[in-house]
């Protein structure tokens, strides 16, 4: 293990914005436009945006924001972050993704937890658009990690790259994003790093962000494709495989734990919604096994 040395970020005077696209013309326009209403323009040096060979008008929508284009020599999210990295020049940067409304308190509760030496990236979280009882769901889920201090589910929860800043230096002595070979993950790899390098990712439960969804259907797709990917992330994580039984139980008892979020968050669809999203978790596990075989 290297050793990394400690850095103090006493007061972020600028800061470089980063994002990574594919065909996000839909979102873009929002996207950008909250960011530079919650970011001041005085504490922004570079707007860098890296975009996977986009077919409609992302590029022209992030000039129109003043964005910097830079074209990904590779394909995904971490090829993306990572040339996005050698292009940020200032102590600290921001990561976004094309369909994150920023939260308008982020700037100024999120960056602060950086004063803290051992602090190297910090986030709040993301809730979707849409539907409303979707959204009160994970609200029980926050509340239900925030009171547990160990286990891995608890340890990721609520680090993603799409309300991110880093210590620049940090993540660049790391070696930049994780390079893997599935889509997900690159996130949940870094914050392993980090901890086992001794520094923290501080996630700040009360600034929420919002994540642009089409309705449910968009949702059970999204935890379907990560669940397409556990089969090579879990052991990248806890050195030990996925397995399908613990998954079946928890699909099993998935309508009582979907009737305790009904109550508790009144939000009856929830009955509904929790099994599904536990089956689409379960699906995509399966499917990403065969595929592998």
């Amino acid at each position: 293990m290297r050793q990394l040395h400690y850095v103090r970020v006493a007061v972020i005077n600028k800061v470089d914005l980063v994002m990574w696209t594919k065909n996000g013309a839909e979102t873009l326009p929002f996207v950008l436009k909250r960011i530079s209403e919650v970011i001041p323009d005085e504490c922004v040096n570079n707007r860098i945006l890296v975009d996977d060979n986009s077919t409609d008008r992302t590029c022209e929508i992030a000039k129109s924001f003043g964005w910097q284009i830079v074209f990904n020599k590779g394909s995904g999210i971490s090829d993306g972050a990572n040339i996005a990295l050698e292009h940020v020049e200032s102590e600290c940067f921001v990561s976004f993704e094309q369909d994150l409304l920023l939260s308008y308190d982020w700037w100024r509760k999120v960056p602060a937890h950086l004063s803290n030496a051992q602090v190297a990236v910090a986030s709040g979280i993301r809730l979707p658009s849409k539907p409303t009882d979707l959204r009160k769901l994970q609200e029980y889920t926050i509340e239900r990690y925030q009171k547990r201090e160990r286990g891995l589910d608890s340890f990721l929860y609520g680090k993603t790259l799409d309300n991110t800043i880093y210590k620049t230096r940090v993540i660049r002595q790391l070696g930049g994003f994780p390079k893997l070979s599935i889509p997900a993950g690159a996130d949940n790899v870094l914050a392993q790093r980090l901890q086992q390098n001794t520094f923290q990712w501080k996630v700040d439960y009360t600034v929420r962000s919002i994540h642009l969804r089409k309705g449910l259907r968009d949702e059970l797709e999204h935890y379907y494709w990560y669940g397409t990917c556990f089969n090579i992330l879990v052991p990248l994580l806890s050195k030990k495989h996925v397995r399908i039984k613990p998954l079946v139980l928890r699909l099993l008892f998935s309508p009582f734990r979907g009737l305790d979020i009904a109550f508790k968050k009144n939000a009856p669809q929830a009955v509904v919604i929790y099994p599904l999203l536990r089956l689409a978790i379960l699906r995509g596990v399966l499917a990403g096994r065969k595929s592998s075989v």
